[in-house]
């Protein structure tokens, strides 16, 4: 049986922190929020635009710096997000947030030895931060480095013990490391967390139904047939769940698939 851990990567873009990203920041200059509001709806291009009409005058601001770097990194372009994180860390050399941000960009570019040693320098230097711990967790965990990334994930949970990205990330630590019931509980417990993001609900059903699968592929063995049906009949219905909210997303059609050609 395939493993499908293709939605492992899914939960790392979510976990890339935006920290600063929050409307009517007092902080934030004039345009942040026009700005953020296009980023938010997927108008990346129309985001930069905002930014650069403002942006001669606030070049010292974070929240425009990272804002900056954030749509640069949906776009693909990792060259011009890790040059404004550099900026924005030379002007505020004590602040958590560029440094979450590089290294979540360092992350999803591939390059998880340069994440793990940004975030470990910014919580040298800026002290405990929730989203510099998630980062690290995150790169840990794309490193395959699992105990190292549970160790950072119950730091994250001591501060934020409802955190949705450090209870998800725990469930995947847990589907990677085939402990299925572990990972059935830690994703019902993120499902049990209010007003989840579209994207992040997709993702969780997908990794929901892998490991009710894998249940269902386990009691199979044990000879208990019934158990491996009911299993795999919810399964069957995670993968739909996923599939009413991305129609097109491949693999929750894959997986569907798959557990459908079974005699259930």
């Amino acid at each position: 049986m395939k493993r499908c851990f293709r939605s492992a990567t899914l939960i790392l873009l979510i976990a890339m922190p935006l920290p600063a990203l929050q409307a009517q920041d007092a902080e934030a200059p004039e345009g942040y929020d026009q700005a953020l509001s296009s980023f938010r709806s997927g108008r990346y291009e129309e985001s930069l635009q905002t930014i650069r009409g403002v942006f001669d005058n606030n070049r010292s601001s974070m929240h425009l710096r990272l804002l900056a770097a954030a749509n640069y990194a949906a776009l693909g372009d990792y060259d011009s997000a890790v040059a404004h994180m550099q900026y924005a860390m030379k002007d505020h050399p004590n602040r958590a947030e560029p440094r979450a941000m590089l290294a979540g960009i360092f992350r999803r570019q591939g390059r998880t030895d340069q994440a793990i040693r940004i975030a470990q320098t910014g919580l040298r230097q800026a002290g405990d931060n929730l989203d510099l711990r998630l980062e690290l967790a995150a790169a840990y965990y794309a490193a395959n480095r699992l105990t190292e990334a549970r160790a950072q994930l119950e730091r994250a949970l001591a501060l934020d013990a409802q955190n949705f990205h450090a209870i998800y990330l725990d469930g995947m630590i847990f589907l990677r490391q085939a402990r299925y019931d572990n990972a059935r509980f830690r994703f019902m417990n993120a499902l049990n967390l209010e007003q989840l993001p579209r994207a992040d609900l997709v993702g969780l059903y997908v990794n929901m139904g892998f490991a009710l699968e894998r249940l269902g592929d386990a009691a199979l063995e044990e000879g208990q047939r019934g158990q491996a049906v009911s299993q795999w009949r919810e399964a069957v219905r995670y993968y739909q769940y996923a599939l009413r909210l991305d129609p097109q997303n491949g693999q929750a059609r894959e997986n569907l698939n798959r557990v459908e050609a079974r005699e259930i």
